[in-house]
């Protein structure tokens, strides 16, 4: 998604209060929701049902994150799935039902029925804000991902984080794109014995940004299943 989408999509997100500000009552709200004429989100935060049907299953996934991003207090950022949805990235044949955020904190934070917390350590490179909400940058995002998904996804998450950091309009810039490929395998070489590395290594390498969809890249993986050389992509 674009950044004018993302904002767009921002101003549609809306909250209890938000509504009762513009005339809405509580009565109103819940008549609206169980109508169909109203999406909740998650307790106290709404889109509108006929602008939600109109979304990529992605941008759904977007809409929630932005509605917990609001909720949110304390040092937790947006990641896995919820921060690839902020970067655009594809996630192919996924199903988001909850929210995924990653913190530092030294105790266990608990999670809620729409929301996973996880905890682990984060570099402060680590960190990025998109869209204006914190979320781990695509390099960590790309990490936590292809170690986690199913290779289908995982492929087309590498390629398209991989054509963001090399494509320049129709031109290709080849040194962004080993400078991408060699700070990855450097992360993943640091990672040796973690779950899911064996994974991560093959799809770092399998991957090409030159793959202008999800549907490219997995057409692409299931040809080298079937024995076949990978194409040569434009």
């Amino acid at each position: 998604m674009d950044g004018t989408a993302g904002l767009t999509l921002s101003h549609h997100v809306r909250s209890r209060a938000d509504l009762l500000m513009n005339g809405w009552t509580d009565r109103k709200i819940a008549g609206a929701v169980r109508d169909g004429a109203l999406h909740q989100l998650r307790r106290g935060w709404f889109i509108d049902s006929e602008e939600r049907e109109k979304l990529w299953e992605e941008e759904r996934h977007r809409a929630h994150v932005i509605a917990v991003a609001r909720d949110a207090r304390g040092p937790a950022v947006m990641s896995h799935s919820s921060a690839a949805v902020l970067w655009g990235l594809p996630l192919y044949g996924m199903r988001l039902t909850r929210v995924h955020m990653r913190t530092d904190a030294p105790h266990r934070i608990s999670s809620s029925p729409d929301v996973r917390r996880h905890v682990s350590p984060l570099r402060a490179d680590d960190v990025s804000i998109v869209g204006g909400i914190r979320c781990t940058g695509l390099a960590r995002t790309v990490f936590d991902l292809i170690r986690e998904l199913p290779p289908e996804a995982a492929v087309a998450v590498a390629d398209a984080a991989e054509r963001q950091m090399a494509s320049r309009g129709r031109e290709w810039d080849q040194d962004a794109r080993t400078s991408w490929r060699q700070g990855l395998r450097e992360r993943l070489e640091r990672a040796a014995g973690v779950r899911g590395i064996r994974q991560a290594r093959w799809v770092s390498a399998f991957a090409d940004g030159r793959a202008e969809s999800p549907g490219e890249s997995v057409s692409r993986l299931q040809l080298f299943r079937l024995g076949f050389e990978p194409p040569e992509l434009q």
